[in-house]
């Protein structure tokens, strides 16, 4: 999350504010596409693995082979999305190379996600954050500032960079998850399809899910991507990484609760679970306490960060800080969502708020700016936190909020959760 702040950082000073816009609309579409080309394999394969479902390495080997096929004709289809010209986006967005680099990270990214779930699930956390969150952004930093020191940056040169950290960091995530799964028998490819066809509701729940969360998050940046400026999305996009550093720890947590919810949500312990996702919002709260006091006091100083031209996001900063401080009361409800099987109805809730977020800022951009498309953000991501702890406490009989862990704390702390199966 740091490396991500500090690449977003980079990249706003190594050009200006439209161009900068222009790298930060095309990286979301990128992650979007990417998202897609997943096709929910991470999700599947982790959890498979720490739920120490029997048959598990070959299965992650299938799903490996279905993300490498599933992304490369999402990368394909953005790749002629942008070609086209039919997105409402600058020029400099619909060029052929700057074009060919978002494809093609499509495919390397989705790798990398997909990687680190493998890596997590089998008990490397360490190397499965760095596959997901962490090696790329840095990568990324080392670049774009060797490309500083040489000269201005563009950006063709700035999306080189980001592809460039992103197939760097792939071949190595792929090799790390190929040694930890170890399978080393003989790949019958029909029965791969066979598990692909008997999974694929499934998949396509669990990618539909993940992706619209995902846009949910982004559809206020691509919004005024559309309809609005480069310098808006700039503008929106620092405020939404500064305020992403309310959600900093829950991302970290995210990397070894997912199989550990996982495991719970497998073996019906419900209020072991309950107490575990009560005990991660408690600290997740804690934590950002400080961080949303500094902000909230001083966004005019965390925005100079950026350079120039970025003071006028100080109103949105604020706004999605105390959005994202209110979520966090209600702990790690989507991870659970997904990992106890409710991607169905994640799926309809996900879609439904999107439709509406979507359409509030599409519509208001023009005349509600970056503040007005903010306030739908934190508005629409509060909804859905509160509607998916209901559809958990009902479907699977698990309070993910604050308040289990003040219900369940009399239960034992030690949950040892054998995660790799064995």
């Amino acid at each position: 999350m740091a490396g991500t702040f500090l690449q977003v950082i980079l990249i706003s000073r190594a050009l200006n504010l439209d161009d900068a816009g222009v790298v930060f609309v095309l990286f979301t579409l990128m992650n979007l596409a990417g998202t897609m080309g997943r096709f929910g394999t991470d999700n599947l394969v982790l959890r498979r693995i720490a739920s120490g479902q029997h048959g598990h390495a070959i299965e992650a080997c299938w799903l490996r082979a279905g993300c490498w096929a599933a992304s490369s004709i999402a990368g394909a289809l953005l790749f002629g999305l942008l070609t086209s010209g039919l997105l409402p986006l600058p020029a400099s967005a619909h060029h052929f190379p700057e074009a060919a680099c978002v494809g093609l990270m499509t495919v390397f990214y989705a790798l990398s996600v997909f990687a680190g779930a493998v890596l997590r699930g089998s008990g490397r956390l360490v190397a499965g954050i760095l596959a997901e969150l962490g090696l790329a952004p840095w990568l990324t930093i080392l670049f774009v500032g060797t490309e500083m020191l040489l000269g201005k940056p563009t950006v063709l040169t700035v999306l080189l960079a980001l592809l460039a950290a992103g197939a760097i960091t792939a071949l190595w995530a792929l090799n790390s998850a190929r040694s930890a799964i170890s399978f080393h028998g003989k790949m019958d490819w029909v029965e791969g399809l066979l598990f692909i066809r008997k999974h694929l509701s499934s998949l396509a729940s669990l990618m539909g899910t993940s992706l619209l969360f995902f846009a949910l998050v982004w559809v206020p940046q691509l919004s005024l991507g559309f309809v609005g400026t480069g310098s808006q999305v700039a503008q929106y996009t620092a405020a939404a990484r500064i305020a992403s550093f309310i959600s900093i720890f829950p991302g970290i947590q995210t990397s070894y609760l997912a199989p550990k919810f996982a495991a719970l949500a497998y073996s019906g312990r419900r209020e072991e679970l309950s107490e575990e996702c009560g005990r991660a919002a408690l600290m997740a709260m804690v934590v950002a306490v400080p961080l949303l006091v500094t902000i909230s006091y001083l966004p005019g100083v965390v925005l100079r960060l950026f350079g120039g031209g970025y003071q006028d996001a100080a109103i949105p900063t604020l706004v999605l800080c105390i959005g994202a401080y209110v979520t966090l009361f209600f702990g790690q409800v989507n991870t659970l969502m997904v990992t106890a099987g409710l991607e169905h109805p994640a799926l309809v809730l996900n879609a439904i708020l999107l439709v509406v977020v979507a359409g509030v800022c599409l519509l208001g951009a023009p005349t509600i700016g970056v503040v007005g498309v903010s306030i739908a953000s934190a508005a629409g991501a509060t909804i859905y936190a509160m509607i998916a702890t209901l559809v958990v406490s009902s479907k699977v009989g698990v309070n993910p909020t604050l308040v289990s862990y003040f219900q369940y704390a009399s239960l034992p702390t030690s949950l040892t959760v054998n995660v790799k199966g064995d």
